[in-house]
């Protein structure tokens, strides 16, 4: 070998380097990639996450684009403000998790994950607003918070799954009133409960008259039935009520002891003279 030669393998050699760059490329696990030719789809791999590895392309000709395959999130830098549908105005702090489903639709149409999130918060601020915008701010605030969070998830996937995304979750963390607007809200949540206790309690005396008025219908059954069987012990029975009526506790009557009001002191069966 000599010295004229070794600038002619030292230059082979560096082109073989780049021509290895420009055609070999690795794809992990987390990833998945696409190659294209003029634009056109060429190869896909490890879309499915079955074969990750070493690639090669077609240099100079092919270029690839590798994404992740991974759950990424999507959290918003400020609160959004949605007015609802009794029109109480909210500032919501929420967030979304989001997957690539499909690499060619999302080169397609967004090409770079900070265009897919640019257009995810989008989606997200306007399905916040539509969705939260027809429910009463107490079912945000306390009540139906997990249907409202599914309804929003969908409404994001219609458009979502045209630009390659699944839209896996989303979640607000915080739906709170501004401050000037929180005491005037909870009052009239406070007068909401305390109307619908009001309309229990007056279902429940209603239940209960009707309960007290049978069971007052079957006594007069049961003593009238009893009258009618023994006419002297419905008499007795009389007396013995109007004494405890008439006579308390520590109560002084002075009277005839003969008469008739204390005919049953004297007689066993309530007339003069009897045994």
């Amino acid at each position: 070998m000599n010295a004229r030669t070794l600038p002619i393998l030292g230059g082979l050699a560096f082109g073989a380097l780049i021509l290895a760059n420009a055609s070999l490329f690795t794809v992990s696990e987390t990833q998945q990639a696409i190659t294209l030719q003029f634009g056109q789809p060429k190869n896909f791999f490890n879309i499915d996450g079955t074969d990750p590895g070493l690639k090669v392309m077609v240099p100079f000709i092919q270029q690839r684009e590798i994404y992740d395959r991974r759950i990424l999130d999507l959290t918003p830098s400020g609160k959004s403000e949605v007015v609802t549908a009794d029109q109480e105005r909210l500032e919501v702090d929420s967030f979304a998790r989001w997957r690539i489903v499909n690499p060619l639709r999302f080169y397609q149409a967004v090409r770079t994950e900070g265009r897919a999130r640019d257009r995810l918060t989008s989606l997200l601020e306007a399905s916040l607003r539509r969705v939260l915008g027809s429910a009463q701010s107490t079912d945000i605030i306390s009540g139906r918070r997990s249907q409202l969070m599914s309804a929003i998830r969908a409404e994001m996937n219609r458009e979502a799954r045209t630009l390659g995304i699944e839209v896996v979750d989303v979640k607000i963390r915080a739906a709170d009133l501004p401050p000037a607007n929180q005491e005037r809200v909870f009052e009239r949540m406070r007068s909401e409960r305390q109307q619908a206790a009001a309309s229990v309690r007056a279902a429940g005396d209603r239940q209960a008259q009707e309960i007290r008025g049978g069971a007052d219908r079957e006594r007069a059954k049961i003593i009238a039935d009893a009258y009618n069987q023994d006419p002297g012990f419905a008499a007795f029975y009389r007396s013995m009520q109007a004494y405890e009526k008439a006579l308390p506790p520590g109560t002084t009557i002075v009277t005839s002891p003969d008469g008739d009001f204390f005919r049953f002191f004297n007689s066993r069966g309530g007339g003069s003279g009897q045994q």
